[in-house]
């Protein structure tokens, strides 16, 4: 089973589970049913059978300590059995009773009853008597009995151990009064002992119907829960495919962000490389060009002189052609450089901002930076580079978020003004100084470790090459750098930007 999981995906193993605690759950949950409900139904009956066990208890105390009395003392010698026997007159009662519960039973059970067989202790009953003899402090019996094919729930109560006045009715026969033996007879019932206990008082009552009332309640329920645990299962279910459809849809959104990120990382660590190069390259022909061209220029005026020896005349002859040659590759790098060419096309700005916010996302989470963006209703469109101007603006957003402070904000803004659009990046960071400022555009300088400096002069370059001006404004506590382009080109600068 773990196997197969594993080889699921998380959508099918997450409907696989939630079924498996369905199914799991229903037997756990119809057999917890099933006890409570039985449980209450015993106790319903339990206390039925208790009611009914104390009123025929009540019956044969009244007997004992209020009729039977009353008898001896009006009618010294005899023995009215209905009115002086409490086993008589509670089975009189009982059999009244059990009239209007016909599939109640009560029985007055005896190891050696007066009358047979009615009162005669079954298997049974004679091993609770047993039970009641060996322990008298057990008042009270209850369980679940099969008897003639029928459920019944139990009650049993001790009867009353034989003291020295019973025995007058139960001890020698002989010695019984007539009325009782009328009744009768001699043959069962005597020749007790004092502090016997040979009888207990059982209620049988049908379990039957209680317990098939609870089967049909559970059963009832467990239909109700397999109908509404199918319904919140599938109901889950399509929650959760359609939130795992729309964190897979995250995913995949987030695994292109990251791709683009990494691609534009490249593209701007080749590009700084390449143009960082570039700008070298122009910076050192700037500099071998003035040299060569005093040179070349010091060597003419002196072959100009008429005392110059024929040797010293040759070897500054070699040199002027020399420094010329270098002078002409200057100039041809430079020509190259120059007349590179950039594909240009008209660009939306707005459209432009909202593909880069999502690269600088991940960062701003972290440091918990809250980013505004306020676009123009009118779209600013320029010509434009996309790949380079994404590049530029790029590296503006990333140092206005690394310069907010943790929890501070950035907040950008496009908009359109006569001829001309813009970006303003605005954060709320420490600032630049005047001192700095002077420098932020400048080759190799840098204020972040581990930086070279490139990122700012390369930027400027691009937004140059875009006819665009970038300026900066900073104070303490708020810095903005603001990139415009002319919304459209002059005919000449079409022709420049044309192969």
């Amino acid at each position: 089973m773990k196997q197969i999981l594993k080889e699921l995906n998380p959508k099918r193993k997450f409907t696989v589970i939630l079924l498996m605690i369905h199914f799991v759950a229903l037997p756990a949950i119809s057999v917890t049913t099933y006890v409570i409900v039985k449980e209450n139904a015993i106790r319903a009956v339990y206390n039925t059978g208790r009611l009914y066990l104390s009123a025929i208890g009540s019956i044969k105390h009244y007997v004992a300590e209020e009729l039977r009395p009353v008898f001896y003392r009006e009618m010294p010698g005899r023995f009215i059995v209905q009115g002086m026997s409490r086993s008589y007159v509670s089975s009189q009662v009982a059999a009244g009773v059990m009239h209007d519960l016909p599939h109640y039973i009560y029985k007055n059970a005896s190891l050696n009853p007066k009358k047979k067989p009615q009162n005669m202790a079954d298997t049974f009953e004679s091993g609770i008597i047993e039970l009641f003899d060996r322990n008298r402090m057990n008042k009270e019996w209850r369980g679940l009995v099969e008897k003639d094919g029928e459920d019944y729930y139990v009650i049993a109560r001790p009867g009353v151990p034989f003291s020295s006045d019973c025995l007058m009715c139960h001890g020698d026969p002989l010695a019984a009064p007539p009325e009782l033996i009328a009744v009768y007879g001699t043959t069962a019932g005597f020749h007790q002992k004092e502090n016997d206990l040979v009888d207990a008082t059982f209620v049988y009552i049908p379990i039957g119907v209680p317990l098939a009332a609870a089967r049909k309640i559970v059963a009832f329920f467990v239909g109700i829960y397999v109908l509404i645990g199918t319904v919140i299962l599938m109901v889950i279910n399509v929650r959760f495919s359609k939130l795992y459809n729309q964190i897979d849809a995250e995913k995949q959104r987030i695994e292109n962000i990251n791709l683009e990120v990494l691609n534009m990382n490249h593209d701007m660590e080749t590009m700084i490389s390449e143009r960082a190069m570039n700008l070298l390259a122009l910076s050192v022909a700037d500099r071998v060009r003035n040299p060569a061209t005093a040179v070349a220029g010091t060597i003419k005026r002196l072959l100009k002189r008429e005392d110059l020896s024929l040797p010293v005349r040759e070897k500054l002859s070699f040199i002027v052609p020399e420094a010329d040659n270098l002078e002409a590759i200057v100039s041809d790098y430079e020509s190259i450089l120059k007349t590179r060419h950039i594909m240009f096309k008209m660009e939306d700005l707005n459209e432009m901002m909202e593909s880069i916010l999502p690269l600088v996302e991940e960062e701003r989470k972290i440091r918990d930076i809250t980013i505004t963006l306020k676009l123009s209703e009118t779209p600013p469109r320029c010509m434009a580079n996309r790949q380079l101007l994404r590049v530029a603006i790029l590296h503006i957003l990333k140092n206005a978020v690394e310069a907010a402070p943790e929890g501070g904000s950035v907040t950008v803004e496009t908009g359109v003004e006569e001829d001309r659009i813009f970006i303003s990046v605005a954060d709320n960071g420490k600032g630049i100084s005047p001192e700095n400022m002077k420098k932020i555009f400048d080759l190799f300088y840098s204020l972040k470790r581990r930086r070279i400096g490139m990122g700012l002069p390369i930027t400027k370059q691009i937004i140059e090459e875009h006819r665009g001006i970038i300026t900066v404004e900073s104070t303490p506590g708020r810095t903005i750098f603001r990139l415009s382009f002319p919304s459209r080109w002059s005919e000449k600068e079409l022709a420049d930007t044309s192969p």
